[in-house]
């Protein structure tokens, strides 16, 4: 990674993780990759010229955040120095934070101290007025570590004065640590070395207590992993121990057909030995037979006996042979049986987790609004509401049961996927109606929240899949946008060919997701948050929205930025000849 003198920044560098590049190597990019670029900076200064500032924001702030990982320190600051320009008239404050501690990093590295300070100034002062503490405590401890850097001492313990009452205030240990530290080598270069020894021990004891809980975190995880690794292992010693004994059974059922062999050995070699008599009596007999017709008698009783044996002897090898062929097939059985029972038992732990999450959903989630409208039905019916009283709470109601209606038809949808009942039926449409519909559904709610929809893709384009399942899916991703921005934002919806399928993009300038959030959004975990006005969800309608691209033979897949904005893909088929 890129070595950055302000090093002690954890808090930000993990909102700024986008622009570092992985295992020390930077990207190596193409005259094809500027030139995108510089026609991405072209339409940041159209959306500016045409006072669509939150569009203009988010490609400038593209374009920088991608100049900085390759290296183009100047033309990053520029883009980001527009982007805030842009954040400014909208008066998005989370944007201008993120952005002014960008320029903060980026006049560090290339030894701008002054206007690196004026931008970590600037970033105190938004997000003291956001009320965001923890951003407060890092933007003075930045600016301190320029003080020290530039060797304004007393400036730098000024600031760390500040610093160390906010990160006391907010119990930040790692925050106190770093100040501590920084302390110590101000300390030291003033002289005071009393000072810079007791901020070292300070520092250093901080330290070994951080270390100490991440240690204890480790071994706590660490124990987790053993006590499941032993579960495992009794269950598994547990299926041998039952394997054990069916091939004991098989073994005492061999030994048993041995025995009864032996015993037919046993009866052969009586009878064969009363036959040797009777031809003994024959002979006694028979004395004035001639020696030629004994010797007769004899090779034949001869080759009889030796035929006799050697058939006991090839049935017997017969009989074994079967017997531990009939042994391997079970034993292949027992093991095909253990490996079936071990995938069931996982399906039957995936449903089981799956009928808890939608006991909850329906327990908490679709009971809470229902009784409130119970209880204000009972109330009116007795009198208790005037009405001016009850057109107070009917617009919050409203919401509620809006909110109940979209829970229960992504309930309705999301069961009927879980007991594979559902079918598909694939037809052509044009996509353009679809979107449009679909954002006429929304368009009050958007206009309430101060957000603009735009239905960017073309009147002519038409795909082949199942109408209903996109419809709900444009609908989901559609609210998901409008759920997670902010007064000025914007939603747009454009469609483009990919292969033999369309990819359609939901875009909004929204609040954006972090890397985490982003890879938990389309996993088989049930996962939602408030929006932005504090909107609820359940986190069914991204898990439909899934499922039901995938039966359209299509894929779904979101980029998100912190601050910037999320985009969300889709693809579904095209028409071809045969449709």
């Amino acid at each position: 990674m890129r070595k950055i003198t302000l090093g002690i920044l954890p808090v930000i560098i993990i909102l700024l993780t986008s622009v570092w590049v992985s295992q020390g190597q930077e990207k190596v990019t193409s005259q094809d990759e500027v030139a995108g670029l510089e026609q991405e900076v072209k339409l940041a200064e159209k959306y500016a010229n045409d006072s669509d500032f939150n569009q203009a924001s988010y490609y400038y702030s593209k374009v920088a955040n991608r100049y900085w990982e390759i290296g183009k320190l100047e033309q990053a600051a520029e883009q980001f120095e527009n982007a805030l320009k842009m954040s400014s008239r909208l008066g998005n404050k989370n944007s201008a934070y993120i952005l002014n501690t960008n320029l903060g990093l980026i006049y560090n590295e290339v030894e701008q101290y002054d206007k690196a300070l004026a931008a970590f100034k600037q970033g105190v002062k938004v997000a003291s007025e956001l009320g965001r503490k923890a951003d407060v405590g890092s933007s003075y401890l930045s600016q301190a570590n320029i003080y020290y850097v530039k060797q304004n001492y007393n400036d730098a313990l000024k600031v760390l004065e500040s610093a160390e009452d906010i990160a006391k205030e907010i119990s930040d240990q790692k925050l106190i640590r770093n100040i501590y530290s920084l302390y110590t080598k101000v300390y030291d270069k003033l002289g005071n070395r009393e000072k810079s020894i007791k901020y070292f021990e300070e520092s250093s004891t901080l330290t070994k207590e951080i270390q100490a809980k991440e240690v204890k975190a480790k071994e706590a995880a660490a124990q987790q992993l053993a006590n499941e690794a032993t579960s495992r292992a009794q269950t598994a010693e547990a299926q041998k121990q039952a394997t054990d004994v069916k091939l004991q059974q098989k073994g005492e059922e061999l030994t048993q057909k041995q025995a009864v062999l032996d015993e037919t050995v046993r009866e052969s070699r009586e009878r064969l030995m009363q036959i040797d008599l009777l031809n003994k009596e024959s002979e006694l007999q028979g004395i004035k037979i001639s020696n030629q017709e004994q010797k007769r008698k004899i090779y034949l009783a001869v080759i009889v006996l030796v035929l006799g044996f050697s058939f006991y002897l090839l049935y017997s090898y017969f009989q074994k042979k079967k017997a531990n062929k009939l042994l391997q097939q079970k034993n292949d059985e027992i093991i095909s049986q253990n490996i079936e029972i071990q995938q069931q038992a996982a399906q039957l732990r995936e449903l089981n987790n799956l009928k808890d999450k939608l006991f909850s959903i329906i327990s908490h989630d679709l009971r809470s609004p229902l009784g409130s409208l119970i209880t204000l039905l009972n109330l009116t019916q007795q009198g208790f509401f005037t009405e001016e009283g009850f057109k107070e709470v009917i617009d919050e109601l409203s919401k509620n049961v809006g909110y109940t209606s979209e829970l229960l038809e992504n309930l309705l949808n999301w069961a009927q996927t879980q007991m594979q009942g559902l079918k598909i039926s694939p037809s052509v449409f044009k996509l353009h109606k679809v979107v449009e519909t679909k954002l006429a559904l929304y368009s009050e709610q958007a206009s309430n929240k101060g957000i603009i929809l735009r239905n960017l893709i073309e009147d002519d384009i038409e795909v082949y899949a199942d109408s209903a399942m996109i419809e709900l899916v444009v609908r989901n991703l559609i609210a998901n946008s409008i759920k997670f921005c902010d007064k000025g934002s914007t939603v747009s919806i454009l469609a483009s060919p990919r292969n033999n399928h369309m990819m359609i993009s939901v875009a909004d300038t929204g609040v954006g997701m972090s890397q985490e959030q982003v890879k938990r959004i389309f996993g088989r975990e049930i996962f939602s948050t408030l929006g932005t006005a504090n909107e609820k969800g359940t986190g069914l309608g991204l898990m439909l929205c899934k499922d039901f691209v995938n039966l359209n033979n299509g894929e779904i897949w979101v980029k998100s930025i912190e601050g910037v904005g999320s985009e969300f893909f889709f693809t579904i088929p095209m028409p071809t000849n045969g449709n």
